[in-house]
């Protein structure tokens, strides 16, 4: 082998060594130039483009084919890329999910439409489902105000008075006969029980604020006395004469109200 062609190989492994750097530079530089300034749009197709570029250019420049362990090396720089890429976009979607999940579970904050139950109630004012609170359901409930007063569900207040020393129990009089009291005394139907006779008052009061021919209003000073016809029995007459009548049954309800505050209410 002559000197000059030794020279010549010489020359040739230098120009390939000096291009493969060029190249390698000429990659890096651009791919840290687009993660730098555009990070989330880096594609597989822009960076094989700028690789494909590279080499046209040095094959063109120096005639010489590139390697295919510069092949490889692409290859496996654009797998980690496009797999830098896939990640951000999972992160984000993530982000999103969680977002959006955090707003729905969200709790709302309670309005006019929640309940409480009052500390000093023996029973719970009407709960569950929103619903009128005047429905037959639920009429004949009390919720304490305090004070000693309890409101009914259809807004009716009994408080401190009368010979009982309170208007409850002097309503609660008319749940059974006293058939050696003097005159009528009105009975309410219910067995007895509180409830059920709550529950014909409301009712009671109910109709008495609608109005109608079946309702008598008569004002006696700062009270009011509404007679009800309830259309049907709810209750009799005891006492001596209704004894001596034969219990005859009462259609009507008398009640005589201070604004919402009952002061007597009994059937008739």
């Amino acid at each position: 082998m002559s000197l000059s062609e030794e020279k010549q190989k010489v020359l040739k492994s230098r120009m390939i060594r000096i291009g493969l750097i060029l190249v390698f530079a000429l990659v890096i530089y651009s791919t840290k130039q687009n993660q730098q300034t555009h990070p989330e749009r880096i594609s597989k197709e822009t960076v094989e483009a700028q690789k494909q570029s590279a080499v046209r250019d040095f094959e063109k420049k120096t005639g010489i084919t590139s390697p295919s362990v510069f092949k490889q090396r692409s290859a496996q720089e654009e797998k980690a890329a496009s797999g830098k890429t896939v990640d951000n976009m999972i992160l984000r979607e993530q982000d999103l999910t969680s977002n959006s999940k955090s707003k729905t579970t969200e709790p709302e904050p309670s309005g006019r439409g929640s309940k409480q139950t009052p500390a000093k109630s023996s029973r719970p004012p009407p709960g569950g489902k929103e619903q009128d609170p005047k429905s037959k359901s639920e009429l004949g409930q009390l919720r304490d105000l305090g004070g000693k007063v309890w409101e009914s569900a259809a807004g009716l207040k009994y408080g401190p008075g009368s010979q009982e020393k309170h208007r409850l129990l002097h309503v609660m009089k008319h749940a059974k006969d006293e058939p050696d009291r003097p005159g009528k005394h009105g009975v309410f139907a219910g067995e007895g029980i509180r409830k059920n006779v709550l529950a014909l008052i409301d009712e009671a009061y109910l109709k008495a604020l609608a109005g109608g021919r079946n309702v008598n209003r008569k004002n006696e000073g700062t009270r009011v006395v509404y007679t009800v016809d309830m259309g049907r029995p709810v209750g009799y007459v005891g006492g001596r004469v209704g004894n001596q009548q034969g219990k005859p049954q009462a259609y009507k309800v008398r009640l005589v109200l201070e604004g919402t505050s009952v002061i007597t209410a009994f059937p008739l």
